[in-house]
């Protein structure tokens, strides 16, 4: 189990659609980084089991979209102990407004589908631009 103050792993899921486009979270004022603009993800429960589990765990909770495991592409890992996942598919439609099961409290205020060029103009953000566009050469790839 993890003791008070170490980090466990953060798994996040970068969901591009047909237009170049990924979908981004802006945090809510409960979070002391209220206003950045995020990807959905977030810490591994030890009951999650993998990495991969705890990203789409927090991609339904964050985002109110269901993917599956097979359906994600390990991306990297800009930070230690932060693994980032690509996916073209999910299902559901876009709700920020769901509470976190756990603290009762709704992280996100706002989402949005942005290219990279819109990504790069946010100021308040720490998305990592070399792993959105290494996931826009994969689906360039799968597109061949």
């Amino acid at each position: 189990f993890l003791h008070e103050g170490e980090e466990s792993e953060v798994g996040i899921v970068a969901c591009l659609n047909d237009k170049q486009q990924f979908l981004i979270l802006r945090r809510s004022l409960m979070d002391d980084r209220s206003g950045q603009w995020t990807m959905p993800g977030g810490h591994i429960d030890p009951e999650d089991g993998s990495i991969e589990t705890g990203a789409v765990r927090e991609l339904r909770e964050e985002a109110n979209l269901t993917c599956k495991i097979s359906d994600l592409t390990y991306l990297g890992a800009p930070k230690e102990k932060k693994y980032y996942f690509l996916t073209f598919k999910w299902s559901g439609e876009v709700n920020v407004d769901k509470p976190n099961p756990k603290t009762d409290e709704i992280e996100h205020d706002d989402y949005k589908w942005a290219t990279i060029k819109e990504i790069k103009g946010i100021d308040d953000t720490n998305i990592p631009i070399y792993l959105l566009e290494k996931a826009l050469e994969i689906q360039k790839e799968g597109e061949e």
